[in-house]
């Protein structure tokens, strides 16, 4: 049976990666749309610079970096990995600075529906770079997600031809990106933290060139204040003398909150797959797409037509299909069997990642939390986590 300890983990470490992928999405945006912060390649240079400050730390001091030696050896790069990493970064960095550049001119109902293209992209550069296979069930999931994305492109209220193209150039070199560190990193054993750590030291360096080059304005003191916060009525009623210092802090707690939501992010992602499954991280990404959309909804108050619902629903449907792919057998090219096999293996799995009970589950060996119990004293093994 699991640990108390283990099971209130496993809820925390959940609830904390969905809020902070939401807050990480929503506080970019609140940076860029209503506090005026025009500096997208210098946001992304923060969060890069957090995320190498982060992994340090994580490794150096905390268990997490144990199985990789004592003291300065945890933050050593293996051997041979150095222009690996150096090309995953450019990827990488590129990837998040078009993305934060599509924030400044779309809302986050488009853009995560022109993210959740990418396995679109994937199975296409999979095929034109790598040559590798893709079953029919791939190509089957491909088409509510064109379908999808048809209908939201062509439903959007608040389109940006700009915008449009960054997140497309983003959402191309996120595929690029996963595929490369699937090739280049498949036989070295190295974990998201660490790979984070290391991609991040060249990132930094590139995104503090590109700023100095292309916003060079985003280093002077005036880029830190907000000038364009209306005072508060309350605040004007009451004469309280302190309000302009709250609206001149504003700015900068903002962008420490969006750092923080960057590296609580990347962490919260490792330790879902830690106390979790993959499985699980990937139904945990749609209820977290679903939920992300639904609050810049509400905070940003943007138009939404019924073409671009029908296709957030297609999209989501398309995501769903291309992640349950891999684990379909091909049997029968029957185009309504393969559409009842699949209903039949996604009850399967959301019964199965879903449902944290105790109670012995008809299509697994016990519980996921039983399971979830064994693979996390594996794993403390392997990371020396003995307390």
């Amino acid at each position: 049976m699991p640990t108390p300890h283990i099971r209130t983990m496993t809820y925390l470490v959940m609830s904390g990666w969905i809020l902070a992928s939401i807050g990480l999405s929503n506080i970019n945006k609140w940076l860029f749309n209503e506090e005026r912060f025009s500096y997208p390649v210098f946001l992304t240079t923060l969060h890069m610079l957090s995320a190498c400050l982060f992994g340090s730390v994580v490794l150096r001091y905390t268990p997490l970096g144990a199985a990789f030696g004592e003291g300065n050896a945890r933050l050593q790069l293996p051997p041979g990995l150095t222009l690996r990493i150096l090309v995953l970064s450019v990827v990488f960095t590129s990837a998040v600075t078009l993305g934060n550049i599509a924030l400044r001119h779309l809302y986050i109902s488009f853009l995560k529906m022109v993210f959740a293209l990418s396995p679109l992209v994937t199975v296409l550069l999979s095929r034109a770079l790598f040559q590798r296979p893709v079953n029919n069930y791939v190509y089957m999931s491909m088409v509510p997600l064109c379908f999808g994305s048809m209908l939201c492109i062509t439903g959007e209220v608040n389109f940006n031809v700009y915008g449009f193209l960054a997140a497309v150039g983003a959402t191309i070199l996120r595929a690029l990106k996963s595929l490369l560190q699937g090739v280049l990193l498949k036989e070295q054993r190295i974990d998201s933290i660490r790979l984070l750590y290391h991609m991040s030291i060249p990132s930094s360096a590139m995104l503090l060139v590109a700023t100095l080059f292309l916003e060079p304005t985003a280093l002077s003191p005036s880029s830190f204040s907000t000038s364009t916060a209306a005072p508060s009525p309350v605040a004007t009623a009451s004469g309280i003398p302190w309000w302009p210092a709250i609206v001149t802090l504003r700015l900068p707690a903002l962008l420490l909150m969006s750092c923080l939501c960057a590296v609580g992010y990347n962490l919260m992602t490792f330790l879902v797959t830690f106390y979790t499954s993959p499985v699980a991280l990937q139904v945990l990404g749609n209820a977290a797409v679903v939920l992300d959309v639904a609050v810049s909804l509400v905070v940003f108050r943007n138009q939404v037509s019924w073409l671009s619902l029908g296709g957030i629903l297609c999209v989501m449907l398309g995501t769903v299909m291309y992640q349950e792919a891999g684990s379909v057998k091909w049997h029968n090219p029957n185009f309504w069997v393969l559409v009842q096999d699949f209903f039949r293996r996604k009850e399967k799995s959301w019964r199965v990642c879903i449902s944290m009970s105790d109670t012995p589950c008809p299509y697994t060996r016990g519980s996921v939390l039983e399971r979830t119990e064994k693979v996390y004293q594996q794993k403390r093994k392997l990371f020396h986590c003995i307390q």
